[in-house]
């Protein structure tokens, strides 16, 4: 998985700032005093001050705790690059309130950002638990379960890597990236009829951007079917993505006069 499609992922669990918490009927003069702290860490945090905002809500949590504190602090250590220290603060939020979905979708977002495949498809599942229509967490799980079945391919793991996208893409079948994957997955395993199927709905699903992924493995797929004029027409639509433009120009010259 491209780094560039990490970051854009990670980018996703910011959310807006939690909303600036009210005194209770009976306030504890600690708890007003670090709620006071937490929504000036919060007006810091809109403004782009981070390393201000960390400060107000680290001082916040020494007088109490709360989940919001902490789910807000890492949202500081993100965007402050300081990836570890942000899994431990989202993590913090979750343990004080399990249902929090915002936070398991934090927790899967920077695990996902770490190539933590597993963990993270584990947190997304949490935030889908209490939020099933989070749209973060979909296309996080997504891209999760394509970065798990991509890692078993490079370790040569093909049959694993063609249950876990059964079972990814009966779950979670609204996901271009998945369906990519698959396709490559299927090819490698010998079926290229599933490998053609998939690969079409990757290109149905996909917004934006290039396509030479999805119509090379359908060129590979039809070679394997041994549909030369198929595979063909495929290339020649993955050639025109210039990052597949030279294989796929490979696989047309092995066609030729086939």
């Amino acid at each position: 998985m491209k780094s560039a499609a990490l970051k854009f992922l990670f980018l996703l669990i910011c959310f807006s700032v939690v909303p600036a918490l009210g005194q209770s009927s009976t306030p504890d003069p600690k708890k007003i005093e670090a709620d006071k702290l937490y929504n000036d860490g919060n007006g810091l945090f809109r403004s782009g001050n981070y390393l201000g905002a960390m400060e107000k809500y680290q001082a916040a949590l020494a007088l109490a705790k709360d989940f919001r504190y902490y789910y807000q602090l890492g949202l500081s250590f993100k965007n402050t690059r300081q990836i570890d220290k942000a899994l431990e603060a989202f993590e913090e939020s979750i343990k004080l309130k399990n249902d929090f979905y915002q936070g398991h979708n934090a927790v899967g977002g920077t695990l996902l950002t770490n190539r933590v495949y597993d963990r993270a498809i584990e947190a997304f599942k949490q935030a889908l638990k209490y939020n099933p229509q989070m749209s973060q967490a979909v296309l996080g799980i997504g891209e999760a379960y394509a970065g798990q079945a991509q890692q078993l391919v490079n370790d040569g793991k093909v049959n694993e890597a063609g249950t876990l996208v059964d079972e990814a893409l009966q779950q979670h079948p609204n996901n271009a990236k998945l369906y990519l994957i698959g396709a490559v997955v299927y090819n490698k395993l010998d079926q290229p009829d599933k490998a053609i199927v998939a690969a079409q709905e990757a290109i149905k699903q996909k917004k934006r951007g290039a396509k030479g992924a999805e119509y090379f493995e359908i060129g590979i797929a039809y070679k394997k079917l041994k549909d030369n004029e198929k595979a063909r027409a495929a290339f020649a639509e993955a050639k025109k993505d210039p990052s597949y433009s030279r294989n796929a120009q490979y696989e047309l010259d092995g066609l030729k006069g086939k």
